[in-house]
Order: C-alpha cells, then structure tokens, then sequence
C-alpha cells in the first residue's frame, strides 16, 4: 500500500475517534462528499501536522460546502 493509502487509513480512524462515529459511517460520509480527494490532495501537508489539523480542516470543508 502506498504511504497515501496508510494515510488515508489513518485518516478514517483519526477521525472516527474525534467524531465518535463507527468507521463504516466515516467512510460513507468521506465517499459522500469526496474527503478521500481532499486527504489525497493534502498528504503532503497532513502527514507532517497534527491530526487536529486535519480533523478541523475535514469538518471546515463539510460545513463550508455542504451546510
């Protein structure tokens, strides 16, 4: 698996802690609103911060463009 892949992975779990929820809603609410594309498209910058950020950056997104 690629280091995105682990990522990503890690990603759903993360934010299943946060958020309370079971991994398999966290993956329906990813793949409903794309957040597999944004976790991709910021790899590179989530890998090297805290996973707040990511977290925050995750339910920005969702309440900027779907609330």
């Amino acid at each position: 698996m690629t280091k995105e892949g682990n990522y990503t992975i890690f990603a759903i779990e993360q934010y299943k802690k946060a958020m309370n929820m079971s991994g398999k809603d966290v993956v329906k609410l990813f793949k409903k609103y794309n957040i597999f594309e944004l976790i991709r498209k910021s790899y590179f910058i989530y890998h090297i911060e805290r996973e707040q950020n990511m977290i925050d950056d995750i339910n920005s997104y969702l309440r900027d463009e779907f609330a």
